[in-house]
């Protein structure tokens, strides 16, 4: 890997000023490659803009939307304008590790049939949970604790949750960008059969561990809003992969350790356990 290349990381901010304060600084303090930081805020009704407009880091560049344009939209808004060579997509109620970055970056560089890599969780459920280790509640001593126990290991998966993506350009070009008729929810797991479709893998960093809210931002969004557009996606997200949940069924598509397209291997499952698969 190249020193002088460059992540652009992307945070889609909605009402959740809070977190993406917290996020911020997990950034600025834990990344040590070459970065910048896009923050695409999508008409948040809080205090997410005044916070904004007081940044003056020239790290980080920020894009306000006069209206709610939807997750993916504005992942691929976020894509348009980012000048790096790797990119990260990310929600802003996550917090990362000292070298988070750098760890992501050598399972995408060692793995040529991975498109895209996301992290261990403290708060996932499914293939993504950190599993029965003991371990501190605190990220920083677990995140070290997990870092030795499993130093560049990761492991093919069959979805990744969007709290936190890392690809380069070859997932746009093999897959394409993010599908903006998912404007919340249901994002992720098109973005996985897509990949997997296409011949190519997911994969799980097991040496990296952050912290995630999960949705944090509906914590100050209105609800019938919230469930509005919600329905509205998933509904889309059923219409788009029928053929497949189908033939195949969720299960299948996600969730147990059989492969369904060409190419795929036995998969390891771990317990869903805690929080499960989120749809």
């Amino acid at each position: 890997m190249e020193k002088s290349k460059k992540t652009s990381i992307i945070i889609v901010n909605y009402n959740s000023r809070p977190y993406l304060e917290i996020c911020l600084q997990s950034l600025l303090a834990n990344t040590l490659s070459p970065y910048e930081i896009l923050i695409i805020d999508n008409h948040s009704k809080d205090d997410s803009a005044l916070f904004l407009e007081k940044i003056k880091d020239p790290r980080i560049r920020v894009y306000i939307n006069n209206s709610n344009v939807g997750y993916s939209k504005a992942c691929n808004q976020g894509l348009v304008e980012a000048t790096g060579d790797y990119f990260v997509t990310m929600n802003p109620d996550v917090v990362v590790p000292e070298g988070w970055l750098t760890r992501l970056l050598y399972h995408l560089e060692v793995n040529p049939r991975t498109l895209i890599v996301g992290p261990k969780s403290l708060e996932f459920g499914g293939s993504r949970w950190t599993g029965p280790l003991s371990f501190s509640s605190r990220l920083p001593a677990a995140d070290r604790k997990f870092a030795r126990l499993y130093h560049r290991m990761s492991e093919p998966a069959k979805f990744l949750s969007g709290c936190l993506l890392l690809f380069d350009r070859r997932l746009l070009r093999c897959v394409g960008f993010f599908d903006e008729n998912l404007i919340l929810g249901g994002d992720n797991f098109d973005l996985s059969l897509r990949v997997r479709r296409a011949g190519y893998e997911l994969r799980i960093a097991k040496d990296l561990l952050i912290r995630h809210v999960i949705h944090g931002s509906f914590r100050n969004s209105d609800p019938q809003e919230n469930e509005r557009l919600a329905t509205a996606s998933w509904k889309y997200f059923y219409r788009k992969w029928e053929r497949e949940l189908k033939e195949y069924g969720w299960k299948r598509l996600f969730e147990d350790e059989f492969p369904v397209f060409p190419g795929e291997e036995t998969f390891r499952v771990l317990p869903v356990f805690p929080g499960g698969v989120k749809r």
